[in-house]
């Protein structure tokens, strides 16, 4: 609830001095404490707003006060869940070691008699898992051209037919190109550990110069790919777009991510306005329902469709109670949660199409409730307004999302790897870093081994 709370330039009256007021006096005097008096809003943190948890100066005081959060309480049981397939560290059939634990008993345990000549069957086996370093080795690989000098002018005729990888005069090979690749990206590693480890497991000098510049290679590397998934995204029926800030170099810039259920594309730029979009996806999206937070740059959007975040709309809807406490707000945020739950339900498209009017009806009901000027539950009403036509397109297609949670993970590594390794230090490394993720995150999304997948992209062979 807002709190009341008087300006300073007013000042407030003892006992003794009303008491000595007249009537005409008292009431002037009650009319300018109204005129002086403001509500205090809540502050905004994780809970009522987009606000991040790391970003909050406070933790919201949580004492005697009811969860707001988004996500219910489920009737499951806590722990693994019925039907569920356990993994455990299985043996393997074909060890590469066999050490026969030698047998050390020559009387029975039971009886007392001599049994040092009965002979031994096996009875258990035990296996242990483990890493042979000795047998991972630095390998160099010495490639040598030849020249032949013309008979007739004396001409020495070099044949320079180096491959593209093998440059002067020592280099690195793609698989340690590939190590780096994903220590620093998937694992989040700075530059000095990726030195510090590369040295002490493998015996390998490399100086974080170094691997800046096997990341750039590395990155050139994939634009076939990244290429490829952009391609894939643009024909896709279903995408989810987010952007995130970083800094590079001192300064604000930002990595935005379009990513649907197989592939995933993150851009860095200086840039929050919608010219981002435009440049990477020419096209638009002609064949999609994009999914997004409703920022203002995806207000001129080419598209099928538009989905609005529904969390980031419930935690706005989370403020306006704590600020006003009106049954608007309240049955606002239940319509919400309502058809989140709908939408779980197993449907034929004109039931889907049917429950999208119902719901489009009981919001336009909602709506041209009344409300209190100036108020935080006005305000939210008026967003509705504007949007009401992209609050429920998920009711339509049981794969369309409610939220934008899957994009919002896409770009959290962003934020990650900042945390543990500090900000870039040019936008190129910014991009590099964008577009390691993106192979990385496609690669997770398909089931495929990610260091694996790294190694075959900078091998130049195709994946996606």
């Amino acid at each position: 609830m807002k709190k009341n709370r008087i300006k300073y330039h007013f000042s407030l009256k003892t006992k003794e001095e009303l008491e000595a007021l007249t009537h005409e006096e008292l009431l002037k005097y009650v009319k300018d404490l109204q005129d002086n008096s403001t509500q205090e809003k809540p502050p905004k943190n994780s809970n009522n707003s987009s606000i991040s948890p790391s970003s909050e100066i406070a933790p919201p005081d949580k004492k005697n006060k009811k969860s707001q959060s988004l996500r219910e309480k489920s009737s499951k049981s806590v722990g693994a869940q019925f039907g569920r397939e356990g993994r455990t560290l299985l043996q393997s059939s074909t060890p590469d070691e066999i050490i026969e634990v030698p047998f050390t008993l020559s009387t029975c345990k039971k009886c007392g008699i001599d049994i040092s000549a009965v002979v031994a069957t096996l009875k258990e086996k035990r296996q242990v898992v483990d890493l042979e370093l000795s047998s991972i080795d630095t390998k160099i690989s010495e490639y040598q051209s030849f020249s032949k000098k013309c008979p007739s002018c004396g001409y020495d005729n070099h044949d320079n037919n180096f491959s593209a990888s093998v440059t002067p005069n020592v280099s690195y090979g793609k698989t340690i190109i590939a190590v780096v690749s994903y220590l620093s990206t998937s694992q989040y590693m700075s530059n000095k550990r990726v030195v510090s480890l590369l040295w002490n497991l493998f015996n390998i000098t490399l100086s974080e110069g170094s691997v800046n510049n096997l990341l750039s290679k590395a990155s050139k590397l994939s634009q076939g790919e990244i290429t490829k998934i952009q391609m894939l995204l643009s024909k896709s029926a279903i995408i989810g777009i987010d952007e995130t800030g970083c800094k590079v170099n001192g300064s604000k810039h930002w990595h935005w991510t379009f990513q649907d259920k197989d592939n995933t594309l993150i851009v860095a730029n200086k840039s929050r306005g919608t010219k981002v979009i435009t440049d990477t996806f020419e096209t638009g999206f002609k064949n999609a329902c994009v999914v997004h937070d409703n920022y203002s740059s995806y207000s001129s959007l080419e598209c099928v469709s538009e989905q609005l975040c529904l969390a980031h709309k419930m935690r706005d809807l989370n403020y306006a109670i704590e600020c006003d406490d009106t049954k608007l707000s309240k049955a606002l945020k239940l319509l919400m949660s309502e058809a989140m739950k709908d939408h779980k339900e197993v449907l034929m498209p004109s039931q889907r199409v049917r429950l999208k009017q119902e719901y489009d009806k009981m919001l336009e009901h909602l709506l041209t409730m009344p409300t209190i000027d100036k108020s935080e539950t006005q305000k939210q009403v008026k967003s509705f307004q504007k949007s009401k036509d992209k609050i429920f397109t998920f009711l339509l297609d049981e794969n369309i999302p409610p939220d934008n949670n899957a994009s919002e993970r896409a770009i959290r590594n962003v934020k990650v790897k900042q945390k543990v390794s500090g900000q870039f230090k040019s936008l190129e490394g910014a991009q590099n870093y964008a577009n390691l993720r993106s192979i990385i995150d496609t690669a997770r999304k398909r089931g495929l081994n990610e260091f694996e997948v790294l190694k075959t992209v900078i091998e130049g062979n195709s994946v996606f």
